[in-house]
């Protein structure tokens, strides 16, 4: 299946909801369904997407979004090695917070987030900050340096600027909108108010596919939701050919902040 149907497919199937009570519902009333209808706009947020390629790079300018490489880090940092491997890790995306064309107030406080991870590790899936992955955060680009691999010196992953393409409304998915609803709407038969809603547009799709690393948003769960405890959902970075980045068939994986460190989680088809 193409890279976008499965996108589609994660909005589209709703055999896929999960079943939120034994009890058999009522059909839900006029006034339920606004409920749902008005939870559904409160809960939609403001999705960044970032292309990887597309355009002319800088190759010599470290101090921007990049994948693959050309990463910044501090004077007194080396290149992070995998708590449980031993293996050095290989810078895979830094986000330069102040190109983001809105920037959510989670990321206020960062001027520069990479992420580093294990590229032969299998265990990252779920894992703690530096074993298999590694995020690190930096306040103050005016004080980093060149860290690891340059641009395209290191055949691993594919060296390309990120171009931040746009912002657009994101829903949740099923599984994090399910239990806000009233119960009759959550198990009606009728749910195109939810899978087929002004957020799941074809032009929201053209873009997701398009558009592989996306920051903000919701996580766009394909086997179901799997929230770590007490974290905010940061970014996300989708399978995709250019960057040579294959997560299962055709997964993702998940950024999460917790209050005093950083999580991942990873899914697939």
């Amino acid at each position: 299946m193409p890279f976008l149907d499965r996108i589609k497919s994660l909005f589209s199937q709703p055999v896929a909801r999960p079943k939120v009570s034994d009890t058999k519902a009522a059909e839900p009333t006029q006034q339920e369904m606004q409920t749902a209808v008005n939870r559904l706009d409160e809960l939609a947020t403001t999705a960044i997407l970032g292309e990887i390629g597309g355009s002319k790079p800088q190759k010599e300018n470290r101090a921007a979004s990049w994948w693959g490489g050309n990463f910044l880090g501090a004077q007194d940092e080396d290149v992070p090695v995998c708590s449980q491997s031993g293996r050095a890790m290989h810078p895979v995306l830094q986000i330069r917070v102040d190109e983001l064309p809105e920037i959510p107030p989670a990321f206020e406080e960062f001027a520069v987030i990479n992420i580093w991870m294990d590229l032969q590790s299998s265990t990252f899936w779920g894992a703690e900050n530096g074993n298999g992955f590694l995020v690190r955060t930096y306040t103050d680009i005016d004080k980093l340096v060149p860290l690891g691999v340059g641009y395209r010196e290191s055949s691993d992953l594919p060296t390309f600027p990120i171009f931040w393409r746009e912002t657009i409304s994101e829903q949740p998915s099923w599984e994090d909108m399910a239990d806000e609803v009233p119960t009759n709407v959550a198990q009606a038969a009728a749910d195109d108010w939810f899978f087929k809603s002004k957020y799941s547009s074809d032009r929201y799709f053209e873009l997701r596919n398009k558009c592989p690393v996306k920051v903000g948003g919701w996580p766009t769960w394909i086997q179901g939701a799997d929230w770590p405890k007490d974290a905010q959902f940061f970014f996300q970075v989708d399978s995709n050919d250019k960057g040579k980045m294959f997560l299962g068939d055709t997964g993702s994986f998940y950024i999460f902040k917790t209050a005093d460190s950083w999580v991942i989680r990873g899914d697939c088809y």
